[in-house]
């Protein structure tokens, strides 16, 4: 599990978290909710180790992440942004080859399938669409053996379609390992989660 304990940070001097505590369990899948400027996004940068608390600890599965080097933090948990910047003209077999084949989960053809990424293998990344971007972000970060997967707001650029295969998606994945995901529209997706984080 991932344990929140009497977290505190601030950006400048707007104090974001405060003594705030949660507890993020394992084997399930998590949804994050709240207001924009609630926190959501720097709760999951916080988790994955962009920034660190001003005080209080994250705990994953017995380990404080604030003693851990940033690869031994990378075996804990995979973390797909919001939007993640794509410079160069790779093909997406080429980006997928960056997680060496040690590193990969063992589902990964599944996950391929799923998103319908198979289909884009040739395609460079910088000639995609967002959604198609989006799906290929995600797909790097399940892809690579990890306790848990955290995702911010993946459904923002996908339609109908592909939302509905990612949701199927996270919820088989959530069997095996923990899934946290970010959304600021939460309502009509809540019933395929296990648990529900409110932020306000």
């Amino acid at each position: 599990m991932i344990e929140i304990k009497n977290l505190s940070f601030s950006h400048g001097k707007n104090q974001i978290f405060n003594d705030f505590s949660a507890v993020i369990g394992s084997n399930c899948a998590t949804l994050l909710g709240g207001p924009n400027g609630s926190g959501k996004t720097t709760l999951l940068q916080l988790i994955g180790g962009v920034h660190k608390p001003d005080s209080g600890s994250i705990v994953i599965n017995g380990h404080d992440i604030a003693s851990l080097k940033s690869k031994e933090q990378a075996q804990l948990r995979s973390i797909a942004p919001q939007r993640r910047i794509f410079e160069l003209a790779f093909t997406v077999e080429e980006i997928f080859a960056i997680i060496r084949p040690k590193q990969r989960t063992a589902r990964a053809g599944d996950i391929f399938e799923a998103l319908d990424l198979y289909d884009l293998f040739s395609s460079k990344i910088t000639e995609l669409s967002l959604g198609q971007q989006q799906r290929v972000s995600v797909g790097l970060a399940l892809i690579q053996s990890a306790d848990y997967y955290l995702f911010d707001e993946p459904f923002s650029a996908q339609d109908s379609v592909y939302t509905q295969k990612l949701l199927d998606l996270i919820t088989s994945v959530s069997k095996e390992t923990g899934i946290m995901v970010i959304s600021h529209n939460t309502g009509h997706i809540a019933q395929y989660f296990d648990e529900n984080i409110y932020l306000s």
